[in-house]
């Protein structure tokens, strides 16, 4: 927070997705003036499976500071579900199905050395999963997984300030400055920073990703499951199914041929054919924010224009990152002697320059 002689800042939050969201939160919190600007464009958030997981599947390792971010994202969610009376913070166990044997006693030796990941791992006896799931070589679980509601969470958030006067539909840009009124700006664009972000010598890559929702005609239980391709039960019988991956894509567009391709992988978990694209009830595209090392850009990036804070680059771990990431961006903006963690400083990339 400021010193004795500093005044607290007015600020100016662009973008009302997921990150927007969680900063405005953080920002209500400390009791800071802010207001919030969206233009209405679609987002990575209006997309977003919400889904947490502390693993990462590729090595069998822990997302980065992953116990940390657990437990600062339950904290967090579950006291927006006391403000804004909705639940957000759902607890959903992951099944991951082994892809081959090599896979499954690497698993095995992660928790056989307790390495750091064998607090959230746990392997699954033959048959201790739905009846409906294929795992030939086996299976593991993390119980610390499930998904946060993130249409309904920005939703009744953009509400609230709605009603507090607090937000506008308006857009911005770099060039556009800091508006009168306010001493900072958190920029929270995503992937409408991109252009604005290179003069600093920052990139953000879209990755475009597509989701569908589908509505079974039988019950596949009240786990995720997951074969690279995930099949994520929302609690009122349907499952959402994803996600694709793309870099040549450069809008929210969807493609039919993406939707068979979901529902030809997910099936391969499964005995039969469970999902079918008869079964589908949403098909959604978006582009996501990433940074070439997959972790958050957070703080000040300018000498010549110190009221200018970035937060971008979150990505596919958006929801479990989120509120920590919130968190350090607020302080950035309120403390300028603050220094944001070595993972998510801009300075941490050869090609920043803080003009």
């Amino acid at each position: 927070m400021p010193g004795k002689n500093q005044t607290t800042p007015r600020i100016l939050v662009i973008g009302d997705g997921l990150a927007g969201t969680l900063i405005t939160r953080e920002l209500h919190r400390r009791g800071v003036s802010f207001v919030q600007w969206g233009n209405g464009s679609p987002g990575a958030s209006d997309v977003a499976a919400g889904m947490f997981n502390p693993v990462s599947f590729r090595r069998i390792l822990p997302v980065w500071d992953a116990r940390q971010h657990v437990e600062e994202a339950k904290a967090c969610y579950t006291e927006l579900e006391k403000e804004l009376n909705q639940t957000f913070w759902r607890v959903t166990p992951l099944l991951r199905i082994f892809p081959d044997v090599a896979y499954a006693d690497a698993w095995d030796d992660r928790i056989a050395q307790r390495h750091p990941v064998s607090e959230f791992i746990e392997r699954c006896t033959p048959g201790d999963w739905h009846a409906s799931v294929e795992a030939p070589h086996g299976a593991g679980r993390i119980r610390e997984a499930g998904w946060v509601d993130v249409q309904l969470l920005i939703e009744s958030s953009r509400a609230a300030w709605k009603s507090s006067e607090q937000w506008e539909k308006r857009t911005w840009e770099f060039k556009d400055g800091c508006p009168n009124g306010f001493d900072r700006v958190i920029d929270c664009r995503g992937v409408g920073a991109v252009q604005d972000l290179k003069r600093f010598g920052l990139e953000v890559r879209p990755n475009h990703g597509e989701v569908i929702t589908v509505r079974p005609t039988e019950d596949l239980g009240s786990e995720t499951v997951n074969n690279a391709t995930w099949a994520m039960p929302l609690g009122d019988g349907s499952l959402r199914v994803g996600s694709t991956y793309r870099w040549d894509v450069v809008d929210s567009t969807t493609f039919a041929s993406s939707a068979d391709e979901l529902v030809e992988k997910v099936n391969l978990a499964r005995t039969g054919e469970p999902f079918r694209k008869d079964h589908i009830e949403q098909h959604l595209g978006g582009l996501r924010p990433a940074s070439p090392d997959r972790r958050p850009l957070v703080g000040p990036l300018s000498y010549d224009d110190p009221w200018y804070v970035v937060c971008n680059g979150w990505g596919t771990r958006g929801v479990l990152i989120g509120p920590r990431t919130a968190r350090w961006v607020v302080e950035s903006a309120l403390n300028p002697d603050f220094q944001v963690p070595d993972e998510v400083r801009p300075q941490r990339f050869r090609s920043f320059t803080k003009n």
